[in-house]
């Protein structure tokens, strides 16, 4: 287990200001400064979200050394998550935003018109690299996709109107106060931050 003295910040490799948002509050409990840097890298095709963060962290982190946006002893983690459908072989994985975005989150109903087991969940990596280490830090949130689509999801959260999570009734978006929202999420946020940096809440 990697454990930091005391750390006063952390850089998180992401275009997504909405994600910042609602991580910060998770280390600002801790007392550490949450910092964006927008770098871009591609992707690598992989159904495995710690595969894919891995490989994203480990080019972020070069990207944003050879840009001076980090130094070399800073910490940076980069994020990805995942909605895997068992009854589809795990699809769409990894690919659920391109998916999204491309096709679709409507059409999930329809390809799984024969489809018996529904069981579904979300995973989300949190993989952090100090100099040449690279660790992996996951969350998972398990549950089903409803027939139909229930409820009206927002456009960064497209697939809580397809995922009901176990214990519940409703859909992530009917229930807009559902504590395990982003479950996985916070999950992994909160296994980094005391398994790796050891900071609990202060």
């Amino acid at each position: 287990m990697q454990v930091f003295g005391m750390v006063e910040e952390v850089f998180f490799a992401t275009g997504n200001e909405g994600k910042i948002k609602e991580m910060r509050p998770l280390f600002r409990d801790r007392k550490i400064e949450l910092r964006q840097v927008d770098v871009d890298v591609p992707e690598i095709d992989a159904m495995d979200v710690e595969k894919v963060a891995e490989r994203k962290v480990r080019d972020s982190f070069e990207k944003a050394l050879s840009k001076d946006l980090v130094d070399e002893d800073d910490l940076l983690i980069v994020e990805d998550t995942g909605f895997y459908v068992e009854g589809l072989n795990g699809f769409p994985g990894p690919e659920a935003a391109f998916f999204s975005r491309t096709v679709g989150v409507d059409k999930l109903p329809t390809l799984m018109n024969s489809v018996d087991d529904r069981s579904a969940y979300f995973k989300t990596a949190i993989a952090v690299k100090n100099q040449n280490q690279v660790k992996v830090f996951t969350g998972k949130l398990e549950g089903k996709v409803p027939e139909n689509s229930r409820g009206e999801s927002h456009d960064h959260l497209p697939y809580n109107s397809y995922f009901i999570p176990d214990g519940r009734d409703s859909s992530l978006a009917e229930n807009s106060m559902h504590s395990d929202e982003n479950f996985h999420r916070t999950e992994a946020v909160i296994k980094f931050l005391e398994n790796y940096i050891g900071a609990s809440t202060r």
